[in-house]
């Protein structure tokens, strides 16, 4: 019976190892790809999506373990053990609390910032944007224009904003090259010149059907056109049904009289059939578009006389106003906010050259730079709850800590595991090797008490081993200056620091050097097995092609 079971336990734990291999390879994967998330200009939208991939492997990997317990007490106790509705009942549960608290986590972690952190993390996130971009070069950090493009560049970007709130006056290291920095980060946001003149145009052609409605140029689609050509083909109907006519159905000797009663209202032809629709229709066209160019408009409290070629339209004051500001009644969307410009600008209805544009392209860019400016001198102030700068703030939080949250429970959960793989593989090789020298088998087939101890040396090895090769290892990012010293402040005691706190330090800086070494040293694996082993799996990350 004994030696039954340890046959089942040998098999069990090949299982085992088999859903393990499988887990990695996905966790693996997934590693390769949030780094390619997190380490650049991060998009929050992309962080979200990739994330849910994230906690549901976490929900999976902590699953296999009450899994491995449950089976084995199971095998263990066999008729008395629990039932495998109830295993797997158990291991649904803890994935679906495992990805709760995770998500809730890293919830609690942004919304318990101080306002300082905010401001802080809202100025760091854009020396991030600016170091992907090429704006800003740091002194310290590897001399390499290719390095944001590498492994340990990309860990280094993904954890650059939370190193760098620890940094001492930040405030007065950044603020000679912040306006500098804002600016080129706006150039980038808009899409360079082409990206604004593609804006130009889309509000151009706004304003030349505005102008083409205040000229008469009016199109059969017009909304306002097809309700007045519907109301007054209603009207004229009803003006027969009084004599129980129809349009089709006017007596031969009446429709003379019909004819005239209509033309004092929609000017028809004198030889129109009373039946005629169409031409009904286009006889109310001609008066709405006639009655519309001679009203003129009022744009912004502008009043534009009618008459206007395009040209003299677009340079109404109004009409600036509209292309500068957008319309009044926005919703305060990008969209509805204009071309943003100062109010001494002027746009012209075409433009001849690229180099008469780019001076547009400037306003743009020096008037919203001023804007922002004043966002990244506020004070912690405007970042407390309730403040105008709140919700930025706990954005650009959240940029801040969970890229290298999400880094490390990725990194550990892949440690973690495969560790427990080799816990496995030693497991089935001493069940093995007891049985080929012909121990004697326990009761419940499991190892000896010393085996037991060997492979739990096993697994705990492997942990420590890896943890510590990477701690004691370095790479490119982690050798420089740069590193070394925002590692340094982040250990630095505040007046009044406890043990706890001061170790607190010791063990966030360690974990910080642990994700930079091993995030940059195992990228080209993880990303062989998600474009070999997984077909290119995206993890929900589609990124736009260049």
């Amino acid at each position: 019976m004994a030696a039954s079971l340890r046959s089942l336990q040998i098999r069990q734990t090949l299982i085992l190892i088999v859903l393990t291999i499988v887990y990695l390879c996905f966790e693996l994967g997934f590693n390769a790809r949030l780094l390619d998330v997190v380490g650049g200009d991060v998009n929050h939208q992309a962080v979200e999506e990739v994330e849910f991939y994230g906690r549901s492997l976490s929900g999976i990997a902590a699953a296999l373990v009450v899994l491995q317990l449950m089976w084995r007490r199971r095998l263990r106790l066999d008729t008395t053990g629990p039932s495998w509705k109830k295993i797997m009942a158990w291991s649904l549960a803890t994935a679906l609390i495992v990805f709760m608290v995770l998500k809730t986590f890293v919830t609690v972690l942004v919304n318990t910032r101080d306002a300082e952190f905010r401001r802080m993390a809202f100025n760091t996130t854009l020396m991030q944007r600016s170091l992907v971009g090429g704006s800003l070069q740091l002194q310290g950090l590897v001399d390499d224009p290719g390095l944001f493009a590498q492994p340990e560049g990309k860990a280094f970007l993904a954890l650059f904003p939370f190193l760098a709130v620890s940094v001492g006056h930040l405030d007065e290291r950044m603020e000679p090259a912040k306006e500098q920095l804002i600016n080129f980060n706006v150039r980038k946001v808009a899409g360079g010149a082409g990206g604004y003149y593609e804006k130009y145009q889309k509000a151009i052609k706004e304003v030349h059907d505005k102008w083409e409605l205040y000229s008469g140029i009016i199109p059969d689609s017009d909304p306002g056109l097809q309700a007045k050509q519907q109301s007054s083909w209603s009207d004229y109907e009803q003006s027969l049904s009084r004599h129980g006519w129809r349009p089709e159905s006017v007596p031969a000797r009446r429709r003379a009289a019909v004819v005239n009663n209509v033309r004092k209202k929609v000017p028809v032809p004198a030889n129109w059939h009373p039946a005629d629709q169409l031409s009904f229709r286009l006889a109310v066209k001609r008066r709405y578009a006639s009655e519309a160019a001679s009203k003129g408009v009022t744009i912004k409290g502008d009043r534009i006389p009618p008459g206007l070629s395009f040209p003299a339209f677009v340079a109404r004051p109004g009409i600036q106003a509209v292309l500068r500001d957008g319309p009044d009644g926005g919703d305060g969307s990008e969209e509805s906010r204009g071309l943003r410009l100062p109010k001494g600008a002027v746009v012209q209805d075409a433009y001849s050259s690229p180099g008469e544009f780019s001076r547009l392209f400037d306003q743009f860019a020096a008037h919203v730079t001023q804007e922002k400016l004043v966002e990244y001198r506020a004070s912690p102030i405007d970042f407390e709850g309730g403040g105008k700068y709140f919700e930025k703030g706990k954005e650009a939080s959240r940029a801040a800590i969970v890229p290298p949250v999400a880094l490390f429970f990725s990194l550990l959960g892949a440690i973690g595991h495969f560790s427990k793989l080799l816990y496995l593989i030693a497991t089935v090789g001493l069940l093995v090797l007891a049985a080929r020298r012909g121990e004697q088998a326990g009761a419940d087939g499991q190892l000896s008490r010393r085996s037991a101890w060997i492979a739990t040396g096993v697994l705990a090895g492997a942990f420590l081993g890896t943890w510590g090769i990477f701690t004691l290892s370095d790479n490119n990012v982690t050798r420089s200056e740069l590193f070394r010293q925002m590692l340094d402040w982040n250990r630095q005691a505040e007046d009044g620091s406890t043990r706890w706190r001061i170790a607190g330090k010791a063990l966030l800086a360690n974990f910080t050097h642990v994700v930079a070494v091993g995030q940059g040293y195992s990228y080209p694996v993880n990303e062989a097995i998600r474009l070999n082993i997984l077909q290119g799996m995206e993890y929900g990350y589609h990124p736009e092609k260049k």
